[in-house]
């Protein structure tokens, strides 16, 4: 048997695909002792990244409960790429899926992961006011405004953010409970600091647009037929707010 093959060998034992004892020298208590070792600390690495990734979701559910789901997640989908911050992705869906009793779990690890990722998300350059202000007014229409890539927009129907808030502060969190309305937070990253903040549905819907790669002006439709007033003002605003909070990342107009 090659090198190969016993290196795959291996990484399946480790997974729990298959026992890999035959493959290696010595009487049988001594693989099994030694394999067991190394799949044993394998496992645990990946639940102490999850912990470190979902730490808010880590304190409500407990570690023992944590460690359960963790375990169920890293058999069901084992690591696919060498980089360990790719890990957990899929995590807030399995806890919705497998705790269904208690969605607002999957919603506070959708908030933990989303900041995670915020601050290890890529840089981009960060529009100024003279930037937006340089464009001719007649090219607004079709031109596209592209937030930095770390913006990600999530709806929570739970006070997600209230009991988030309260683990970070290292206080008792509220109950968690239902809002009679679901909110739309934004989640991005100012300089080296990750950031949210809940948005009322007419900016929710204009930063969704732009998200997609939508024009000003269908960005503006798309606001509108989510807000009850003009969104003239509304639409000055929140320019304003994005470049203070250092949101957009680069505008751009069509060819020709």
């Amino acid at each position: 048997m090659n090198l190969l093959a016993i290196q795959l060998g291996f990484q399946q034992h480790l997974l729990g695909a298959a026992d890999a004892t035959p493959l290696l020298a010595g009487s049988a208590e001594r693989r099994a002792l030694g394999l067991g070792v190394y799949a044993n600390a394998y496992r645990q690495r990946l639940v102490d990244v999850l912990a470190d990734t979902f730490a808010k979701t880590c304190s409500v559910l407990g570690e023992m409960a944590f460690e359960a789901a963790a375990l169920q997640f890293i058999a069901d989908h084992p690591p696919t790429h060498r980089n360990l911050r790719e890990f957990g992705a899929g995590f807030a869906e399995h806890l919705r899926e497998t705790l269904p009793a208690q969605p607002e779990v999957a919603e506070l690890a959708l908030l933990d992961c989303a900041l995670r990722r915020a601050f290890d998300g890529p840089d981009s350059a960060v529009l100024g006011a003279a930037d937006l202000a340089a464009v001719p007014p007649p090219a607004w229409a079709e031109l596209t405004l592209t937030p930095v890539p770390t913006a990600l927009l999530l709806r929570f129907a739970h006070n997600t953010v209230a009991v988030w808030q309260a683990l970070d502060d290292d206080t008792a969190p509220p109950p968690r409970t239902r809002g009679t309305v679901a909110i739309d937070w934004l989640v991005w990253r100012k300089e080296l600091q990750p950031h949210f903040r809940s948005l009322v549905p007419a900016e929710a819907a204009l930063l969704q647009a732009m998200l997609a790669g939508a024009s000003f002006a269908e960005a503006c439709e798309q606001a509108a037929a989510a807000a009850d007033d003009d969104i003239t003002p509304l639409i000055g605003h929140c320019l304003r707010v994005w470049v203070d909070d250092g949101l957009l990342s680069a505008v751009s107009f069509p060819a020709g």
